[in-house]
């Protein structure tokens, strides 16, 4: 993949995250579930990051924190998870030169583009039944 697209996926993502990096949290503490693992309780969150993005790095290590399950597609590292994404903004009507990372796609029904902790929790809360 040319480094220039990488690059101007990573500067746009700037653009649309406002806080500070939190840390890093080591692959290994990440919190990865197959699709099938989605409930009811924990609605399947799908997060498209670069391996090199301080602002994809903030929202796994939030989500890990918070026990909110999730997979992490690093379009960096893998061709078809960059082709997935593009699919997801040709979807969304969002022109090339204002697309980004992180992508949050939670439960299949709402996308949210950068990382913003409010958004995000209000996106969730949105996507999971009450209970009876």
């Amino acid at each position: 993949m040319p480094h220039s697209i990488i690059l101007t996926v990573c500067l746009i993502s700037l653009a649309f995250t406002t806080t500070a990096f939190a840390g890093n949290a080591p692959a290994s503490k990440l919190t990865v579930i197959s699709p099938t693992a989605q409930t009811e309780q924990n609605p399947l969150v799908v997060i498209y990051t670069l391996s090199t993005c301080p602002h994809c790095k903030e929202a796994k290590e939030f989500l890990t924190t918070n026990k909110i399950p999730f997979i992490n597609r690093e379009i960096d590292t893998d061709e078809e998870h960059l082709s997935t994404l593009i699919k997801i903004y040709d979807s969304m009507g969002v022109p090339e030169h204002k697309r980004g990372v992180p992508l949050l796609v939670i439960g299949n029904k709402i996308k949210l583009q950068g990382f913003n902790k409010e958004k995000l929790l209000n996106a969730l809360k949105e996507v999971t039944p009450s209970p009876k």
